[in-house]
């Protein structure tokens, strides 16, 4: 989510210029950010992190989720961001650059959006049996589905029982429950999230959504940023990523671990604070890929200022 730095200090605001057209060839570099003493212990490790820099564009601004899987060369990575934009780069095994992959995602008619608040992407979430993405947006409260590989035409769900939101606290937040019914079948629904307060669950074969009881925020002036899979062995639990924002303290943000019990979410645990001495930043996307003994966290920005750079942080979770 993007909002101007001069609303009121009781908001959580972000500004960042609007991005510029390709300018030749496309790749993106990874700076690694310095080391960190003094850092509180944590059930999260702090693993260490990067500036992501694209270079002959500037859509890796304004990012707002990722989703990442371990691939041969490195960690592959697909984000979305404020403008309607889909990244995919690789975070490489060896060396610190590689090329970076830059298309807009598209409504039903198969063109890109007209406008920044239809553009608003904030949080998606992936089917793991068949790969379809499920894409929220925040301007223009929807979520949209899309193919393996975000492109083609979107379809816009059907999704009923959702109050009206404001257009700048919309659904932030998305991801995919599969619960199972039996042994034969199993069936899915998208739990939602909005900036401004609230959770539902979909069913996507009804599109009937229903308003579960939700924790309350970390704390004042917190709101949710992003909703994403913990372990697909535990599709109950989910991590949950609030943010704050004030312009005379700076960025926080807090990483919960959420459980889904009948039409209720629960908290389970706070597992990571993210304040000085570690590098603060707009975090509002956060993936998970398990380990062998635990999670690799990735958590990325969506800067602050209009020239700063975007954040890409690791964490290791061992419950």
């Amino acid at each position: 989510m993007r909002l101007a730095l001069w609303l009121s200090a009781l908001l959580a605001t972000t500004a960042v210029a609007g991005p510029v057209p390709y300018q030749g060839g496309t790749r993106v570099t990874f700076i690694p950010l310095p080391a960190v003493s003094g850092a509180p212990t944590q059930k999260a490790r702090y693993i260490g992190g990067y500036v992501v820099k694209g270079e002959g564009a500037s859509w890796l601004s304004g990012l707002s989720d990722l989703v990442v899987k371990p691939g041969k060369d490195g960690v592959m990575i697909d984000a979305i961001g404020d403008y309607g934009s889909r990244a995919r780069f690789t975070l490489p095994v060896r060396g610190t650059e590689g090329p970076l992959s830059v298309e807009m995602l598209r409504g039903a008619d198969g063109k890109p959006f007209g406008n920044k608040s239809l553009s608003d992407a904030e949080d998606m979430a992936v089917n793991p049996r068949d790969g379809t993405v499920y894409v929220s947006f925040e301007g223009d409260a929807r979520v949209m589905r899309y193919g393996p590989d975000l492109g083609g035409p979107g379809e816009r769900l059907p999704l009923t029982g959702l109050p009206a939101l404001p257009s700048n606290e919309g659904l932030e937040a998305v991801t995919l429950h599969l619960s199972s019914k039996g042994e034969a079948s199993l069936m899915a629904s998208l739990i939602l999230g909005a900036e401004v307060g609230g959770f539902w669950r979909c069913p996507l074969d009804t599109y009937r959504c229903e308003a579960l009881i939700g924790p309350t925020t970390p704390g004042f002036t917190y709101k949710l940023v992003s909703l994403a899979p913990l372990d697909p062995a535990k599709p109950d639990e989910m991590l949950a990523l609030y943010r704050f924002y004030l312009p005379v303290v700076g960025a926080r943000n807090v990483l919960r671990v959420l459980r889904l019990e009948g039409n209720r979410l629960t908290l389970v645990d706070t597992i990571l604070r993210i304040e000085p001495p570690l590098p603060i930043d707009n975090y509002e996307g956060v993936s998970a890929v398990k380990t062998r003994d635990g999670y690799r966290l990735y958590l990325i920005s969506d800067p602050i200022g209009d020239n700063d750079p975007t954040h890409l942080l690791m964490f290791d979770y061992r419950p």
